[in-house]
């Protein structure tokens, strides 16, 4: 009884993780947006025909809604969110999915928000058990679409908002209910779960709302009206704020209000130090209709486009045209900066026709990336034909993933050839020279880099996947995610024989991976002479600010000084440092 009655009356400072800057200050509303599974509920065969019938009506008012949606968000905070409902809407236009639902009913005579749930459920089940984070984290659309479907079926409406200013608590968010939050009222949110690169949260920064995820029994430990206080900076939830805590944080708004609009006025200036030395920072995207929106963050093209949208849950494999004229919208919006498009980085057994079922103990360290397209040359031909044909409307380079050996780039680059001699002799264009790169994400590709440099045109190091193999973690895992440390000495001394490698074969590296986009680590990105960062294309400004504000010597002095370092809370403590000295105002509210 005690803890309880100090929840209610004592200041609570609870720590997750801020995915949205800001801050808000305001009433407790707790989500009421509780979903009910469907279960199956079958029906006499003759109501088969009208179950049918309200199945793809509600398909259609669906597709109506997420329209709206995407009109709304467009409006709001740009077209490079609001593509993220397009995408919503062409699941509901996947004739294998539809056909799979309506194969389901027709096999077991059932209601349609059943059997629609459950064959989604399927897809959303796959993608939990994927080995790549990123598109693990798209359960949350697939869902979003899912529940949105079944709502209309069962004739509710979206949850009605609360009426007044208040700060949200929920147990999720989903990109729709960040895309109907009225600014007026939703001041900021917490949820108990969720990521910084979810859509949710992408589409909260876009928007400016406030937001902290990971903070686990927010929704039971709280109470309707209590005061609280969001801070999306450090990803803390206060609730009962003493009037010295929100004198405090008026003071952080008002120097943060002056920061936003230093940056905002940043967004075309060079990203170079002081002493003069240059990076090139592009944005990371999933879908084409982001390029519309990434020049507004300052972005110089796209340091890295993946492809795998193109081949998860459908049947059918994407053909040739499809993915052309898709990479050349892409090379198109981005000028003469260019696109770097990474092919195919799933694991085989999201290529249904090609996996045949076979089981893998672990796939992490099996049958992805690279490993897929070698086996699969007509899968990885008609990729690269594609990508070669984009070359001839803009600038477009082509980077392999998970390149572990030699061997792996020899036999990807002869089919590169082996392309260009076919679309040669259809008297196809296409880029004659296009730049040809290799992902290092695994040790022993970072070991034998001076073995690799001469076989290609730049490096792209992408620093999730190696801190993971490096460190053999897993952050999904709970039990063992505080191991996941960018700081740790191995990895730098790793990214270090990369840059050194690249410089010494007279080819660039780039960094695609989050540490590109954490201002806490740029000091080390501008001290190894890293020529190229990409990231999340809200990350930009701010990483633009730290690189102006970085001398490149005191960085290389850093890197030194980091190499001989045993742990990675030393390494911290050195980036930190400088980074309270040179931009304080982004690492300290």
């Amino acid at each position: 009884m005690t803890a309880l009655h100090d929840d209610m009356t004592h200041e609570v400072v609870l720590v997750g993780i801020g995915v949205s800057p800001g801050i808000a200050e305001g009433p407790v509303c707790l989500s009421t947006n509780v979903f009910d599974v469907p279960g199956e509920e079958r029906v006499e065969e003759e109501e088969l025909a009208g179950q049918l019938e309200r199945f793809h009506a509600a398909l259609g008012e669906t597709k109506r809604q997420l329209g709206a949606l995407r009109d709304r968000v467009a409006q709001e905070a740009g077209t490079d969110d609001a593509f993220i409902f397009d995408a919503h809407q062409l699941m509901l236009e996947d004739r294998s999915l539809i056909e799979e639902v309506e194969r389901l009913m027709r096999k077991v005579p059932q209601k349609a928000e059943g059997a629609f749930y459950k064959v989604m459920s399927r897809y959303m089940d796959g993608m939990r058990r994927m080995d790549d984070e990123y598109l693990r984290e798209r359960v949350a659309d697939i869902d979003d679409v899912a529940r949105r479907v079944v709502r209309v079926l069962r004739g509710h409406a979206d949850a009605a908002a609360h009426d007044q200013p208040h700060i949200l608590l929920a147990l999720d968010i989903s990109p729709s209910d960040t895309a109907v939050m009225d600014r007026t009222r939703v001041l900021g949110f917490a949820s108990e779960s969720g990521s910084h690169t979810s859509h949710s949260t992408i589409m909260a920064r876009s928007m400016a709302i406030p937001a902290v995820v990971g903070l686990p029994d927010i929704t039971a430990r709280f109470h309707q009206g209590q005061p609280a206080l969001l801070d999306g900076y450090r990803g803390l939830l206060i609730v009962n704020p003493t009037e010295e805590t929100l004198e405090n944080y008026r003071v952080v708004k008002r120097r943060k209000a002056a920061l936003d609009r230093h940056l905002h006025e940043m967004i075309d200036l060079p990203a170079v130090t002081p002493d003069g030395q240059s990076l090139v920072l592009s944005a990371n995207i999933e879908f084409a209709n982001e390029v519309d929106g990434i020049c507004a963050h300052g972005a110089h093209g796209v340091g890295l486009y993946r492809t795998e949208f193109f081949y998860i849950g459908r049947q059918d494999l994407p053909t040739e045209d499809e993915q052309a004229a898709n990479y050349a919208r892409v090379a198109a919006g981005c000028g003469p900066e260019g696109v770097i498009i990474r092919t195919l980085d799933i694991g085989g057994d999201k290529l249904h026709h090609l996996h045949h079922g076979l089981a893998e103990s672990n796939p992490f360290l099996g049958w992805r990336g690279i490993r897929v397209s070698l086996s699969r040359h007509e899968l990885f031909k008609t990729q690269l034909r594609a990508i070669l044909r984009a070359g001839a409307t803009g600038k477009v380079r082509l980077l392999f993933p998970m390149i572990s050996c030699l061997e792996e780039i020899t036999a990807a680059r002869a089919l590169v050839a082996e392309c260009k001699d076919e679309l040669r002799s259809e008297g196809r264009a296409f880029d004659e020279n296009i730049e040809i790169g290799a992902m290092i994400e695994i040790p022993s590709a970072a070991l034998i880099a001076d073995v690799l440099a001469p076989e290609v045109d730049f490096f792209s190091i992408g620093t999730n996947d190696l801190i993971q193999y490096t460190i053999a973690v897993d952050r999904g895992n709970e039990l063992v995610a505080s191991l996941y440390q960018p700081f740790h000495p191995g990895i730098i001394r790793l990214m270090r024989m990369v840059a050194d490698a690249s410089e010494r074969a007279g080819i660039w590296t780039g960094v695609c991976g989050e540490m590109a986009g954490e201002v806490l680590t740029t000091p080390l990105m501008v001290g190894l002479g890293f020529r190229e960062l990409s990231m999340s294309a809200v990350q930009l400004p701010q990483v633009k600010f730290a690189v102006r504000r970085l001398p490149a010597d005191q960085c290389r002095e850093l890197v030194e000084e980091a190499l001989r370092s045993r742990d990675a809370a030393h390494v911290m403590a050195l980036c930190r440092d400088m980074a309270v000295q040179y931009y304080p105002e982004l690492v300290a509210t």
